[in-house]
């Protein structure tokens, strides 16, 4: 009849609910789309960004170092010229030599000696050799010379540690018409390897005959005082090559490896590796780096960086707001990761509905293929999670180099003088860690030795020794005291126990930092500690300075070490009136960066757990009605619910023993996966119950029990997804 609404049929209404299904992941695969777009555009941006302004650090970094260290040895060459051109102007006596010794010394600095070694018989006729030279110690200078410790114009000029040929006599090269910097040699008049600047030395500017050599020297620290007067980054590190490809300075050698290597020139395929510009892989991180080569003016050196391509902050009391705008952290990938998948089972299950694939194998390939997007999703966060380097928060100052340390001194100086407070005294301090015990979540035991540099004369009385104001038990002993050049060196071996904080919140991928917090005995006199820089060959963190070399810690393994700033607040003065810094009291943090080894909670927890969840599996596979089925696996409901009993008693009893490891008061991330797995037993449990009712539901009955079997992984791993999205 005409005006009679027709009824929607079954068929109708199924389509219009496919529609809408359509159309809602329609609308959700765009939105996500978008998503994944711009968070892809996003970290692209911030990669590029990063890269550039890194590329131009590193490269700038590198420059600036080799015009420095250009400046000073111009400044020291012209110290040995200007003598040179002095002597030439002068009638040749033992006292008009020494005058013009005295006169460039007290006109220049910087150098370990200057002095003037004559050919025989040429400076007076009465002497053989004469070689007199200034030494510099300090403010002090002494008048010594070389002729009195070894004859400079043969081979014994040389002591037998050094077989170079290169290096055979440094008075024949200095006569041969050649001024220039010479091959490091061991010096037997200084007692150390020395680099000699010579100069020729005529008798006149007529004079064609060379009469002598001035030279002017200096040790091999001296090279690495002024590269570590710049900041190369926090695991960056800096090589000096002299034009005999002898490295004369390395960021991550002691002087003594420097030495010992001295005779072992760089082959040109390691110096090609320094490319301005080049992107490489830096050998102590693992991890991208910039590498790069800058002459050192005409000397034939060559400084050679090796740079993060990250950004760090370097000052503590700047504000450094751009900085995490321009790095990709960790929170990035992970949200990029989860993006990724979303998208991908939107796109597919959107296919699905188009193509209308309902059959049971394709259901199956649907539900295999889902359970593996979650499964790649799931393993790339955690690969994401545990090679990702960490962050050090806290608004800690990594203190990797002197550079940066003598930047905070400055800073802390200038901050004390604009607010009328007692200029700050730096007492340098290092560190030993010998051993670390972890005694329960929160308690950690510590030994080893601490020591402190003071200057042997200074107006002020300043105790000696350190607290440990978060030990909560402590026992120090004197081990040593010793003078060393101007300053007094004490040391102490300690043994405490430390009470920390540790965020178990993703055990197993869990890093923690260890610190070691130390005071000063004279806080309330503005005494502030720092690294002693003097007693450790690098403070790049991943040469693990302050860590005994074969150090042992349970389950963790060490990853970065380094001394750190941090700036904390006191609402008290601790009864002392002359304490007026406590609302910006620096502090130095000597800190131990470990992850944890993941293979024993693997295999403690986490393959027991994957084994109860396929064996739940497999008898989800034996609930069936069918009595063929029946016959062939036995299946009633009492069996189902032992089993299942008997493995939630498995599972807790790990998760108890889990809970007594970490003795947390929170829920840690593995901790998630009992609890699924509880939920799981009890879902299995409900449906072999369900499944003997006759008829049983609906759901069930399709296909005896198909949709549970068809769920069970895409269910069970969208929960540790979602979890582990979330939590990480």
């Amino acid at each position: 009849m005409k005006g009679t609404q027709q009824l929607e049929s079954p068929e109708q209404a199924k389509w219009t609910f496919i529609s809408w299904i359509k159309g809602i992941l329609g609308i959700c695969m765009v939105i996500f789309l978008c998503i994944f777009i711009a968070s892809t555009n996003g970290m692209v941006q911030k990669y590029r960004t990063t890269m550039q302004l890194s590329q131009q650090h590193a490269l700038a970094t590198t420059q600036t170092i080799a015009d420095s260290i250009n400046d000073q040895l111009a400044a020291l060459a012209s110290a040995a010229n200007e003598l040179a051109e002095n002597l030439r102007e002068i009638s040749w006596s033992q006292e008009t030599i020494n005058t013009a010794l005295n006169e460039a010394a007290l006109n220049h600095f910087g150098f370990n000696a200057l002095g003037v070694a004559f050919d025989l018989y040429q400076a007076d006729p009465q002497l053989r050799l004469f070689a007199p030279f200034i030494r510099q110690q300090g403010t002090a200078y002494q008048l010594d010379r070389i002729d009195q410790y070894y004859d400079y114009t043969g081979h014994a000029a040389y002591s037998a540690k050094n077989g170079n040929s290169k290096n055979s006599d440094w008075y024949l090269q200095g006569t041969g018409g050649r001024s220039g910097w010479l091959a490091p040699y061991f010096d037997m008049a200084y007692q150390q390897h020395t680099l000699k600047y010579v100069v020729p030395l005529q008798k006149n500017t007529e004079a064609r005959k060379v009469a002598g050599v001035v030279f002017l020297d200096i040790d091999l620290d001296w090279v690495r005082q002024q590269v570590e007067n710049h900041d190369v980054g926090d695991n960056g590190y800096a090589i000096v090559v002299n034009e005999f490809d002898q490295i004369i300075y390395h960021g991550l050698k002691g002087s003594k490896k420097i030495v010992s290597d001295l005779n072992q020139a760089i082959t040109p395929t390691y110096f090609a590796e320094f490319t301005a510009g080049k992107l490489g892989t830096n050998e102590l991180t693992d991890r991208s780096a910039w590498f790069n080569r800058y002459p050192i003016g005409e000397t034939g050196w060559y400084v050679l960086t090796v740079m993060n391509a990250e950004i760090g902050k370097t000052h503590l009391f700047e504000n450094d707001s751009d900085e995490d705008t321009r790095v990709i952290h960790e929170s990035d990938l992970i949200s990029w990761i989860v993006n990724a998948v979303v998208l991908c089972l939107l796109i597919y299950i959107w296919i699905a509905f188009i193509k209308q694939q309902q059959s049971v194998a394709q259901l199956l390939r649907h539900a295999f293929i889902t359970s593996l997007l979650l499964t790649v999703g799931i393993v790339s966060i955690w690969i994401t999670e545990y090679y990702t380097p960490s962050v050090t928060r806290n608004q800690l100052l990594t203190l990797s180099n002197r550079a940066i340390v003598e930047q905070f001194q400055n800073d802390f100086a200038v901050a004390a003088l604009q607010e009328s407070k007692t200029p700050p005294f730096f007492v340098p301090t290092g560190l030993f860690i010998q051993s670390i015990e972890f005694q329960n979540a929160t308690n950690v035991a510590i030994t080893g030795y601490i020591w402190q540099r003071f200057p042997r004369h200074f107006e002020e009385d300043i105790e000696h020794g350190v607290i440990f104001p978060e030990a909560i038990e402590t026992s120090i002993t004197e081990a040593y005291e010793h003078e060393e050049g101007d300053e007094i060196v004490k040391g102490w071996y300690f043994e405490a126990t430390l009470r920390e904080t540790f965020d178990y919140k993703i055990y197993p991928f869990d890093r923690q930092l260890l610190w070691v917090r130390l005071w000063h005995t004279s806080f309330s006199k503005n005494v502030i500690l720092v690294p002693d820089f003097k007693s450790f060959d690098s403070l790049n963190p991943n040469t693990l300075p302050g860590v005994e070399q074969d150090f042992v810690l349970s389950e963790w393994n060490p990853s970065r070490a380094f001394f750190g700033i941090k700036v904390n607040k006191y609402n008290s003065n601790f009864g002392d009136r002359q304490f007026t810094s406590h609302d910006k009291m620096p502090e130095l943090y000597f800190n131990l960066e470990i992850s944890r080894n993941i293979l024993n909670p693997f295999i403690a927890h986490l393959f027991p757990l994957a084994v109860v969840l396929l064996m739940l599996y497999g008898l989800v596979l034996t609930i069936s009605k069918q009595e063929a089925k029946l016959t062939l696996t036995g299946f009633n409901v009492s069996t189902i619910v032992a089993a299942c009993s008997a493995l939630f008693f498995i599972l807790l009893i790990m998760h108890v023993q889990l809970r007594d490891e970490l003795a947390v008061n929170t829920i840690v991330y593995l901790e998630y996966f009992y609890l699924v797995s509880y939920i799981t037993i009890l879902m299995v449990t409900v449906n072999a119950v369900l499944i003997s009712y006759d008829p049983p539901l609906g759901i069930l009955a399709f296909k005896d029990n198909f949709i549970p079997k068809l769920i069970y992984w895409p269910i069970l791993l969208t929960w540790i997804f979602t979890i582990t999205a979330i939590l990480f």
